[in-house]
């Protein structure tokens, strides 16, 4: 009995720590600001915006949403388990334990470590279920452990929930219920009660977010002013202001109103950025608990007529979305019509096809940096981004998270110097046999934590026998620099 309660108290000693610890953590963030990236399971399939977690700028961003897991049986299940853990990536074998996409986010991890993983569970596609999970005190409880258990199993830092959306408005195959509103609160505080459990246990601190609607209606049947006590942060969806289910071309993501948009003065007034953050302050959610959703594609509409050079015109098919890299290809192409136009009010580009009636509207670097600007000026936590692949260049291009990065001024890891695995400046024997023995897989970790970086001297994200043959000719004089150095 005295074992027991010794534990206890230790417990409580922890968990008094962890919220310390926490406070701290915030207090951080709200100085350095946070990039979260979405990354999407299904990029390894498209022929024209393949990406991989290999293509990731692991080194400009601070968290990565993995998009998305589904609900099965009322517990958090892997939607594509090949794309998830089976598919092959660099050195997997058959024996390695997890491949796939999770293999490489844990093998990253390990490189930069301050980057935090978060899985997201539903999306517009898989929210079916949330209305069945979040019903009842059993099933929150029942769902909210399977994802601990999920996180423990596959080594990620925290949960993302992407519900769209309670009581409704998302696909018209969910379960919805007037009680959502309710339920919702009532669910995200059971994850926090069990992510912070199990924090106690594993000596962590479990994350939980979700993404958060725009729109009016969609704000109104939830209660974010009850719920963001539990979250570490809120991620808003400030995109899709407009879309393919209209037949006007219109802003996807403005600032800012445009007191010429034809739109209703109700629907004019609200969808933008400035109303939607305004909304959620007003509601009493701390600023800094606030990232400012950024779209990396495009929207467009074609056959359009009317309109501020295609802005605002009607329609006569829309295009769906294309990545931001097409958009940019499109300009930069010598034999492209497009010509890029810009909104002031809105603060917003376009582009605009004359000849075929057609328009896109995007973000780029000059909108981009103004909004960053904005969330400066709001004192919001950072920036949320859908999704990575979208970014230039078409490869694993980083061309709006590197602008990003530099406007906030995040503090960067320390230079590597490749072949130092112990951290004392100097390549020499003794981080030869520490690597050894890391190959031969006596240890499975090194004390330095930037070890991993610089054990991999000719950048080919692998850590083997080839890096030690290099580090072992170098020391010996038998090459005079490293591939890397």
């Amino acid at each position: 009995m005295k074992s027991i309660d010794k534990k206890t108290f230790l417990l409580h000693i922890l968990f008094g720590f962890l919220i310390w610890l926490s406070f701290f953590s915030v207090q951080a963030n709200a100085q350095s600001k946070n990039i979260v990236g979405y990354f999407t399971e299904w990029g390894i399939y498209l022929d024209d915006n393949y990406y991989e977690v290999s293509h990731i700028p692991w080194d400009k961003v601070t968290h990565i949403n993995y998009a998305f897991a589904k609900i099965e049986d009322g517990k958090i299940a892997i939607h594509d388990t090949w794309a998830a853990i089976e598919k092959p990536f660099g050195d997997d074998t058959w024996q390695t334990p997890i491949r796939g996409h999770f293999g490489q986010l844990i093998k990253y991890k390990k490189q930069y470590p301050h980057v935090k993983t978060l899985i997201s569970v539903g999306g517009w596609t898989l929210s079916t279920y949330f209305s069945d999970v979040a019903l009842t005190n059993e099933s929150r409880e029942f769902f909210a452990q399977s994802c601990v258990d999920f996180i423990r199993k596959y080594q990620f830092d925290g949960v993302d929930i992407d519900w769209e959306y309670p009581v409704g408005g998302g696909l018209s195959t969910n379960i919805t219920r007037p009680e959502d509103k309710q339920n919702f609160t009532l669910l995200l505080k059971t994850l926090r009660e069990k992510l912070d459990t199990a924090g106690m246990e594993d000596e962590k601190n479990y994350l939980l977010t979700i993404a958060a609607p725009a729109g009016n209606s969609a704000i109104g049947n939830m209660e974010p002013d009850k719920f963001h006590q539990y979250l570490d942060f809120i991620n808003l969806m400030t995109y899709d202001y407009s879309g393919s289910w209209e037949d006007v071309s219109n802003h996807l993501s403005p600032l800012y109103m445009n007191a010429s948009d034809p739109s209703s003065p109700y629907r004019k007034e609200r969808a933008n950025i400035d109303w939607t953050v305004n909304e959620y302050l007003k509601l009493g959610i701390p600023a800094h608990k606030l990232n400012l959703g950024i779209p990396y594609y495009a929207t467009g509409w074609t056959g359009i007529t009317g309109g501020i050079n295609g802005l605002f015109g009607t329609s006569s098919e829309a295009l769906g979305t294309k990545p931001f890299h097409y958009i940019k290809d499109l300009l930069n192409s010598p034999n492209s019509s497009f010509v890029r136009f810009w909104d002031e009010d809105t603060k917003s580009p376009y582009i605009w096809d004359d000849s075929t009636g057609t328009m896109y509207s995007y973000i780029d670097e000059e909108s981009l940096e103004i909004r960053c600007d904005y969330l400066e000026e709001k004192n919001l936590g950072g920036i949320m981004i859908w999704e990575l692949s979208g970014d230039y260049p078409k490869e694993g291009g980083n061309t709006l998270t590197a602008l990003v990065y530099h406007i906030f001024d995040l503090p960067s890891l320390p230079e590597p110097l490749y072949g130092d695995i112990n951290g004392d400046d100097i390549v020499n024997s003794s981080d030869l046999t520490l690597l050894k023995r890391y190959v031969l897989e006596i240890i499975d970790g090194f004390p330095f934590s930037g070890a991993l970086v610089n054990a991999d001297v000719n950048g080919d994200k692998l850590i083997n026998s080839i890096d030690y043959n290099l580090i072992k000719r170098y020391i010996l004089e038998e090459i005079d620099k490293l591939p890397l150095n």
